[in-house]
Parts: structure tokens; sequence; C-alpha cells
């Protein structure tokens, strides 16, 4: 599987009205399936370790898909993170997948069962707050994908 997914998925127009594209299940699988992997620092998970890292990536591409590690990790570094492929996947407070962060791998894993045609949802609520990062974002008047979903959720 292409950008280290484990299992087949498809990216389409989003359920989710004014969401954009999204990915979904192909198959039915199990809760606690590693449906992702990725190595910190790699081609698959570009990792951005201060505000002078992120001159590099197109703002609305950061905005989109710059994201910081879940709050329940236990490694103490907040970098920002870009997936590549991006994951397309959007906000839901009744997410089917979360994120395990070692010092050295993305694994991302069902929270619960899924069904074939299902959209791939996560949390943004779940993501912790980088100051430099949301800063550089305000700066141009935009809001992480973390803001987003306590906006969305309130």
């Amino acid at each position: 599987m292409d950008g280290g997914f484990l299992i087949e998925t498809v990216v389409k127009p989003s359920s989710i009205p004014n969401a954009g594209r999204g990915r979904f299940f192909i198959n039915n699988h199990k809760k606690d399936t590693i449906i992702r992997k990725q190595i910190i620092g790699s081609d698959n998970l570009h990792c951005i370790k201060n505000k002078e890292g992120l001159d590099k990536y197109d703002i609305d591409f950061l905005k989109h898909f710059g994201h910081t590690k879940p709050k329940h990790s236990e490694i103490e570094i907040n970098y920002v993170y870009l997936n590549n492929p991006s994951m397309n996947t959007n906000h839901s407070l009744n997410n089917n997948i979360d994120y395990i962060y070692t010092n050295c791998e993305k694994i991302t894993r069902l929270t619960r069962d899924v069904k074939a045609g299902e959209e791939m949802l996560q949390n943004y609520c779940n993501f912790t707050k980088n100051e430099w990062f949301e800063d550089f974002l305000h700066k141009a008047d935009m809001i992480s994908a973390r803001e987003l979903g306590e906006h969305i959720s309130t």
C-alpha cells in the first residue's frame, strides 16, 4: 500500500457537507486494527521541528494537513507533522481512528469496528497545542486542525 497504509482505502468526496475529500474504507475491519505505520521524519511523515522549517511548505497545505501529536502521546517533543500522502480524514467526535506515537513511529489504529464504505474520521480535538505553529497560522488568518475541531465541537 502507498504511504504506509496497510489496508485498502479510497479518497473521494466526503460524506460531511463542505468538508472536501475524505478517505473511505474498502473493507470491514475490527477495532484495534493497525491501518497505517509511518517512520517519523521519513518521506511518508515529514517532521517540522521549528517555525523556520515551515517555510518550505505551502501554507494552505500546512493549514489543512499539519498536525501535532495526540494529547495522550507519551513522547514529550511536540513537533508538527505532515503525512505523505495526506490522510484526507475529517473531524468527528465519533472518530474511528486514533494515533500512537513512539520516538520513531506513528501508528494509526481503529478505535472501533468499521464497515466497508465508512468514512475514516479522526477527532481534531485530540491534537496537542503547538504555540509556534498556531502563531504562524494566526499571522495568515488561519487556524490549526486542533482549533478547528474545538470550534466545530462547541
